[in-house]
């Protein structure tokens, strides 16, 4: 549970620094189309890395309800890995993400892992 728990972290970590690049890069460094655009991309990435180590949290007190949002964020975090790494060319943005996204998904469906969750639903 540690190990899903502290990669979960680490993407949170990774999403939320995002968002203080996108100021930089994306409001501070050139003019963007849309200032409201691009503020609402720095907003989002914030929230969106502050939810991902709230999971990480959930995951690491092996609360039952952080197990289900963390897999489906797993799903969708790996096709974004592929469209990085081969479409765009991006390989070493792309392959950490993919990575990642199998790792943490292999941690959360060992029988260890399935059983201490199964068990945290049905103490309650």
């Amino acid at each position: 549970m540690l190990g899903a728990a502290a990669l979960v972290a680490l993407e949170g970590v990774a999403v939320t620094a995002l968002g203080p690049l996108l100021f930089v890069g994306g409001i501070m460094m050139s003019r963007p189309d849309s200032l409201s655009r691009a503020w609402a991309e720095v907003v989002i990435a914030i929230a969106a890395g502050a939810l991902i180590l709230f999971l990480a949290r959930g995951l690491y007190q092996v609360a039952g309800w952080s197990r289900a949002p963390v897999i489906v964020i797993q799903i969708l975090a790996a096709p974004v890995g592929y469209s990085l790494a081969f479409p765009s060319g991006q390989p070493l943005y792309g392959i950490p993400v993919i990575a990642a996204a199998a790792m943490v998904l292999y941690l959360l469906f060992t029988p260890e892992s399935k059983l201490a969750f199964f068990r945290d639903i049905r103490d309650r």
